[in-house]
């Protein structure tokens, strides 16, 4: 029955989300540049995509890349993801691959009920600075969460690591396109 929920669940996240494209350039046409003058702030954001590890996937989870500009400085950057599970994992913080503690923040949490089946989803965020960015553009870099009940690996792909750090670059640089 516990292979069928996670078949299920497996399900519902690949229809949610996108996997992410082929190359860094095809990745950075899909990151969007939001803009508002009054509040003199911009967004950067990335499009939700489906961290995957292959098949055997036990930790599946949504993610994607945000950054805030208020008055062209950098506010932060920050790698948003959003787990689902049968069960609530109450995540509290991560370490990258490379030992570093990430600062973990919690942002939302619901329960959704569908099919006949109750599913928990938890999204949360981790702060990560410019350079730790560029250390992730290097390759598939794994991230470990941990939680109260739950703890799961998943896999930020260096495309979008990549594509996401151009974005940023380039915006710096005033020659986006």
């Amino acid at each position: 029955m516990k292979s069928l929920l996670i078949v299920l669940v497996t399900s519902l996240l690949i229809s949610c989300a996108s996997t992410v494209p082929k190359n860094a350039e095809s990745a950075s046409k899909d990151i969007i540049i939001e803009h508002d003058a009054f509040s003199k702030e911009t967004w950067i954001k990335s499009p939700l995509y489906l961290s995957r590890q292959g098949f055997t996937d036990t930790f599946p989870v949504n993610l994607s890349y945000r950054a805030l500009y208020k008055n062209n400085e950098l506010e932060f950057i920050q790698l948003y993801v959003t787990a689902t599970n049968v069960t609530w994992g109450f995540y509290h913080s991560a370490n990258g691959e490379d030992g570093s503690k990430l600062k973990f923040l919690n942002v939302d949490s619901y329960v959704d009920i569908g099919a006949g089946m109750v599913t928990t989803e938890e999204h949360f965020g981790m702060s990560l600075d410019l350079k730790y960015l560029e250390k992730m553009t290097a390759k598939d870099f794994k991230i470990k969460v941990y939680g109260k009940r739950n703890e799961g690996v998943f896999i930020v792909p260096k495309i979008l690591s990549t594509a996401f750090y151009n974005k940023l670059n380039c915006f710096k640089l005033n020659s986006c396109t």
